[in-house]
């Protein structure tokens, strides 16, 4: 009798391989929950870093769209009207008309699209920030003037367009050859702007936003 009781007891504990056994499942199954963990919070990081990214290409599009709306067709320079459009443009606004239907101009302002700070063309990361010959756009008001001011309206502004390389074609199709990550091009009344934006992502990856908007000009 008490050895079979001894017998009862001893089944009731664990062996030393099932211990083995469920320690090396609890691993696997923690392992698994920090896989799923990490994969979300990656994945977060991507879409926050998208986001940041969209959201500064639409903020500096509409700026531009803001600060293009009106200007003259004369007084661009230089004239967008070929299939190359521009990256940099001097433009004025009307400010006023007379009694004889004179139109009255304020002073030059200008878009430039610039190499960033410690970037130089040359198809490598100067700067370090994981984007390649990064580009920013700035606005100058007052050009040629004692005192002009120059703000940075965007950073990070790519090369060229999303699907442009730089061979003499249109290789997105949409009539701009070779099309600068800010490009302008003028159709008629018509004025189109054009921006692409990158960025990078958690895992190193490029972000890239492109988008456009059409202003109609001040005859």
């Amino acid at each position: 009798m008490k050895l079979a009781h001894k017998s009862r007891r001893a089944r009731k504990g664990f062996t030393l391989l099932e211990l083995v056994i469920a320690t090396a499942l609890l691993s696997l199954v923690l392992g698994a929950v920090g896989l799923v963990q990490m994969r979300t919070r990656d994945a977060s990081r991507a879409g926050m870093a998208r986001e940041q990214v969209e959201t500064l290409a639409r903020r500096t599009l509409d700026r531009v769209a803001e600060e293009l709306q009106g200007v003259g067709h004369s007084l661009l320079f230089p004239d967008p009207s070929s299939n190359l459009g521009t990256s940099s443009i001097t433009y004025q606004h009307p400010t006023g008309v007379s009694n004889t239907g004179v139109v009255s101009w304020d002073s030059q302002s200008s878009l430039t699209l610039q190499l960033e700070p410690g970037e130089t063309n040359n198809g490598l990361d100067d700067d370090g920030d994981g984007l390649i010959d990064e580009r920013q756009l700035v606005l100058t008001k007052g050009v040629g003037s004692a005192h002009p001011v120059s703000t940075v309206l965007c950073t990070g502004i790519a090369e060229l367009g999303a699907g442009e390389t730089a061979n003499g074609l249109d290789d997105n199709g949409n009539g701009v050859v070779d099309e600068a990550g800010f490009n302008v091009r003028k159709v008629g009344d018509l004025l189109t702007v054009r921006l692409t934006v990158q960025g990078t992502g958690g895992d190193g990856s490029i972000i890239t936003s492109s988008l456009s908007t059409s202003i109609v000009l001040h005859n």
